[in-house]
């Protein structure tokens, strides 16, 4: 019975030694190059104010809007 325990403690030892190798051996990823973003241009609704990106904006009369509503209010 002792020589069991002893085997099954020296084949745990070994899965725990090579396991602990294999963590060391795998190297880390390397991280991707990024291309950097360039940030939109944020333009003032011409009615109320607030800023929004130009791909959103609702053109009346060379202004930007913020929305249809307050492209029909205007400025």
């Amino acid at each position: 019975m002792k020589y069991l325990v002893l085997f099954v403690v020296v084949i745990v030892g070994l899965m725990l030694i090579k396991k602990s190798q294999q963590q060391r051996s795998v190297p880390p990823p390397k991280p991707q190059a990024r291309t950097p973003q360039v940030p939109e241009q944020m333009l003032p609704c011409a009615h109320c104010g607030v800023h929004v990106p130009s791909s959103r904006c609702v053109w009346r009369d060379g202004k930007p809007y913020c929305s249809e509503d307050h492209a029909r209010l205007g400025s």
